[in-house]
């Protein structure tokens, strides 16, 4: 026998509205009420979601919230906190938390009751997600800032992420920078327009988001050092807002040797239109550099035209400088004032496992050869 898809649905013959209703146990009444569609894939949804909750919860909470007076459902928080959060921080990591909320959290959590939900449905939840850890924490940072809202604001008793286990962390694909030979073939085989990007983002340690933003007013070619002032951010939509960087520490000047000078010099013919607020690089459009164009429309064929086989991206030119810097001694505290940290504790976690060393220990011993006692030849035997 055929299954009916529209049980529990029936159409008003004169307005075309749906409605929804079913017998619940316990309750006195049916329930018996409308959708407020005359559409019918729309009655369905309507009608799966009060289904739901009646499996759930045992009632219909637009209904029954006499039962549960307390109760409201995580969506109607999310929607509180969303509120209250967007006038805190900043544009863009908004944007990031309503696109995890919207993508991941509330299609599974948005019509539970908030009290309901626990530990282990969160995660049940994590383990579903096919991600890295670092996309999961990314997920999860809004969904466990809105039950700590909530736990404040005492429409919890106790917040659920208490007992949810810390995200593992999983092995990121294996990268590694580029060394000296093979930046030198990388700006030789590279097309001309784009060289001058590459020496200076090489050999400066800056971030994308800031070459992206730098303007010529920026570059002082007298002293050789560029003005880290701004970043260049993408908004939702394709908006591009200009921000100052968000620690203290990456605002800086960022010295140039002189082939950087020259290459800047270069840069010129493309860009430079006698206004030191127009941008140092664009696009061949005109328009200011995605790294996600250059990514796949400069660099990967670039590589594959030299051979390397290495998931380079522009991201990857900062921790190519770290990387060469440390390998030619260059001091730590010149390294971290290019770069811009606020300590050299990052450099020393991320990036001295790069640095080639077959010699490791050869100077230690070179040092105790040259200052122990030795017993002289022939000797006497003891």
């Amino acid at each position: 026998m055929a299954k009916n898809i529209n049980h529990h649905l029936y159409q008003d013959k004169d307005s075309g509205v749906w409605y929804f209703q079913k017998k619940v146990r316990g309750r006195e009444k049916p329930y018996k009420l409308s959708l407020e569609t005359t559409t019918k894939l729309e009655a369905r949804r309507k009608r799966d979601e009060y289904l739901k909750q009646i499996d759930q919860q045992g009632f219909i909470t637009a209904i029954d919230a006499v039962l549960a007076p307390e109760t409201v459902v995580f969506g109607e928080v999310a929607v509180k906190w969303a509120d209250i959060v967007k006038t805190q921080i900043a544009e863009t990591t908004f944007w990031n938390y309503q696109k995890a909320m919207n993508k991941h959290v509330l299609p599974v959590f948005g019509n539970n009751h908030i009290d309901a939900i626990t530990s282990l449905e969160i995660e049940t939840f994590i383990s579903h997600l096919t991600c890295g850890s670092k996309t999961k924490q990314n997920i999860l940072t809004p969904f466990r800032l809105v039950m700590k809202f909530a736990k404040k604001h005492k429409i919890i008793q106790s917040n659920p992420f208490m007992d949810v286990d810390p995200i593992k962390k999983t092995k990121s694909t294996q990268k590694r920078p580029l060394m000296i030979d093979e930046i030198h073939q990388f700006v030789q085989a590279v097309d001309e327009f784009w060289k001058p990007l590459f020496i200076l983002m090489f050999f400066s340690g800056i971030r994308v988001a800031e070459v992206s933003a730098l303007k010529w007013k920026h570059i002082d070619f007298v002293k050789g050092s560029v003005k880290i002032r701004q970043n260049l951010v993408r908004l939702k939509g394709g908006e591009i807002v200009y921000k100052a960087p968000k620690t203290e520490s990456s605002i800086r000047d960022v010295k140039i040797p002189e082939f950087i000078v020259e290459s800047l010099r270069e840069q010129q013919k493309w860009t430079w239109k006698g206004n030191g607020d127009d941008l140092v690089f664009l696009n061949k459009q005109g328009h200011p550099i995605h790294r996600h164009t250059i990514n796949r429309c400069v660099i990967s064929p670039t590589l594959k035209k030299l051979g390397i086989t290495t998931p380079i991206s522009i991201k990857d030119t900062r921790s190519s400088f770290i990387t060469n810097a440390i390998d030619n001694n260059e001091r730590m505290s010149y390294i971290q004032k290019q770069v811009g940290h606020t300590t050299t504790r990052m450099i020393v976690d991320h990036y001295y496992r790069h640095v080639p060393a077959p010699d490791d220990g050869a100077k230690l011993e070179n040092a105790w050869n040259s200052t122990s006692i030795l017993p002289e030849q022939g000797g006497e035997k003891m």
